[in-house]
């Protein structure tokens, strides 16, 4: 629920014209809320010497949020101008 927060927030603010600053923010709140949710997984697969693949895990995920976020703010410019 969280998550469907942020992203809601992402287009409400491509519909209001807020700064395009509002997708980093949007993208942050879902990337902490990945961490929240999966760090104990990351931490136990750098325990067990997987660094290179909890690294990338969690930078896929951080893109994740962000094309997540822009997807939302760019929908909610083109509500805005129909």
């Amino acid at each position: 629920m969280i998550g469907f927060l942020a992203v809601f927030a992402s287009s409400v603010s491509g519909y209001a014209g807020i700064g395009i600053w509002a997708i980093a923010a949007s993208s942050l709140a879902l990337a902490a809320l990945s961490q929240a949710e999966y760090g104990w997984l990351y931490k136990q697969a750098r325990d067990g010497g997987h660094d290179a693949a909890a690294q990338s895990t969690a930078m896929h995920s951080l893109a994740n949020a962000l094309l997540a976020s822009s997807a939302a703010y760019v929908a909610g410019v083109a509500l805005r101008f129909l």
